[in-house]
């Protein structure tokens, strides 16, 4: 198993043929990971009757939230787990085998997207994260490779704009509501500015369209060069937005949109459904992950890019409180 496990990873982020290697994944997955393993059981599939990927049953992003989803067994070099408004709320973990194979996964992801993480002076606005967040962890990644210093902000902007004036390239990345303070009370006079927001309200009103938070940021900092990511704590891997609009997924990443009343139905590009990830550098974990967003694709647009367009309201998968086999 351990070799099988060497040949698909030395192959995930280099991926020439992304469906025969996605079955592969599957394949190992199915027969290595309980939870998933239980989890098609329960919805009769075989998995050796598994020849492309639309045939794949996507694990509900909510069976985190009560099961130990792992691939194999290993001991955890760290467990990442989602925020919540709340001490008591329920929170997804992800037990991360190798903590190098994420900081390679996010690295190379930011360098083959955006741009070089070293270019860069790192700033985050992550107030109430903590070290079991896996943004946090990637950043302050970013911030050791660029040779930053760990700066974290919560409420000292105007000792966050001292800084960012004395830096070059800086990088502010941060959740919607603390960009949203931080415009409140910055001058706007930082030179080269790029501002990274990764979405994230938690109590804090409700969550603005990714259009109204660009436009307020670009009435304080018109010259900035504005981002969105896309991540969670279920995933390894994130996609950038360079355009205000469109998620840029890496190679080893497919976004699928599916039928909201219908999670093996695939639809039409330019209709909006729940979006189902494949993520192949979930290696360790579950690679076939339907979210709780809802997207689309441009019609016209051949590409795998994708749109965020909200959350899915409804209550947790049916079915899921029966995957706890830990």
């Amino acid at each position: 198993m351990e070799s099988q496990l060497e040949n698909l990873k030395s192959r995930i982020l280099d991926c020439h043929d992304f469906e025969s290697l996605a079955i592969e994944v599957f394949q190992y997955q199915a027969a290595n990971n309980l939870v998933y393993s239980r989890y098609l059981d329960l919805l009769n599939v075989a998995p050796q009757k598994i020849s492309n990927t639309s045939q794949i049953p996507f694990l509900p992003v909510e069976a985190f939230k009560s099961n130990k989803v792992v691939t194999g067994e290993f001991s955890s070099e760290a467990i990442f787990k989602s925020s919540g408004t709340s001490n008591s709320q329920n929170r997804s973990e992800h037990h991360i085998k190798s903590i190098d194979w994420y900081h390679e996964v996010s690295v190379r992801i930011y360098n083959e997207i955006v741009g070089r993480v070293e270019d860069s002076r790192w700033f985050g606005l992550l107030p109430g994260y903590s070290n079991e967040s896996s943004l946090v962890a990637m950043v302050k990644n970013f911030m050791n490779i660029s040779d930053s210093e760990e700066s974290f902000y919560m409420n000292d902007f105007q000792g966050m704009e001292e800084e960012l004036c004395r830096s070059t390239n800086p990088v502010v990345i941060g959740v919607t509501h603390a960009i949203l303070q931080w415009l409140e009370s910055v001058a706007g006079s930082v030179q080269n500015l790029t501002i990274i927001e990764t979405g994230g309200m938690k109590g804090h009103g409700r969550e603005p369209v990714r259009s109204e938070v660009h436009s307020r940021i670009k009435s304080v900092f018109p010259e900035a060069q504005i981002l969105s990511e896309y991540g969670m704590t279920e995933l390894l891997s994130q996609a950038y937005s360079l355009d205000g609009k469109h998620f840029e997924p890496p190679k080893w990443m497919r976004v699928l949109i599916k039928d909201t009343a219908d999670p093996m139905t695939e639809l039409e590009r330019g209709r909006t459904g729940r979006v189902q990830i494949i993520d192949l550098a979930n290696i360790d974990s579950c690679s076939f992950i339907s979210t709780s967003d809802l997207g689309r694709k441009e019609p016209k647009d051949g590409s795998n890019r994708f749109e965020i367009l909200g959350r899915f309201d409804h209550s947790e998968v049916r079915g899921c409180n029966l995957l706890s086999v830990n």
